[in-house]
C-alpha cells in the first residue's frame, strides 16, 4: 500500500517536471525547475542547480542512464531512491534557498510562489511546516514536509523537490 501511494505521488512529481507535456522527464526537466525557483533573487542559483542535476543523476542511474525518463521508468527510479538521497537534496534546497540559518514566512513565501505556488498556500504550508510558533523555519521542519509528502497521505508539502 505505501508503495502504490509513493508511487501516486512520483507521478505527482513526474507531471510537475513535464509541463510541456511530452511525456519525457530529464535534465532539462530540472533546469526548467531552477530556472523558475531563479525568479526568488535571494536563491543561490548555482546551488541550486548543482544540487538537482546531482539528484537528476542519482535517479537516471537507477534507469540505466537514459537521458530521460518516460513516467512509469521516472516513477520506478524514484521508488529505488533512498530517503538519504532524498535527504541530501532536501539539505542542499534549503541552504541553496535560505542559507543554514532559520526560514522567514516571507522568504518562504517569495520562495514558494516562484516555485508556481500562491501565496494563500505558501503562507499555509509554512504554518504547516512550523506550527504557530514564533521565529523561522528550520531545516529538519523542511525536511519534514518532504518526509510526509512521501509517506502519507496529510497534507504535506513536495516544496523541498521545487514543486507546489
Amino acid at each position: 500500500m505505501a508503495t502504490d501511494f509513493k508511487s501516486q505521488r512520483f507521478q505527482e512529481l513526474f507531471d510537475a517536471l513535464d509541463p510541456d507535456r511530452n511525456d519525457v522527464v530529464g535534465k532539462h526537466s530540472f533546469d526548467n525547475l531552477v530556472s523558475r525557483l531563479s525568479h526568488n533573487s535571494d536563491t543561490n542559483v548555482h546551488d541550486l542547480q548543482k544540487a538537482f542535476h546531482e539528484f537528476w543523476q542519482a535517479v537516471q542511474s537507477r534507469s540505466e542512464n537514459r537521458p530521460t525518463l518516460s513516467k512509469q521508468q521516472f516513477v520506478d527510479a524514484l521508488n529505488a531512491t533512498t530517503l538519504r538521497e532524498f535527504d541530501l537534496l532536501s539539505g542542499r534546497v534549503f541552504a541553496s534557498a535560505f542559507g543554514f540559518g532559520e526560514v522567514t514566512k516571507d522568504k518562504f513565501v517569495r520562495y514558494y510562489t516562484a516555485a508556481g505556488g500562491d501565496e494563500a498556500t505558501a503562507q499555509e504550508d509554512f504554518t504547516r511546516l512550523h506550527g504557530n510558533r514564533d521565529g523561522g523555519l528550520h531545516r529538519q521542519e523542511f525536511h519534514g514536509g518532504l518526509v510526509n509528502y512521501l509517506r502519507n497521505s496529510a497534507p504535506a508539502s513536495s516544496i523541498v523537490l521545487g514543486i507546489v
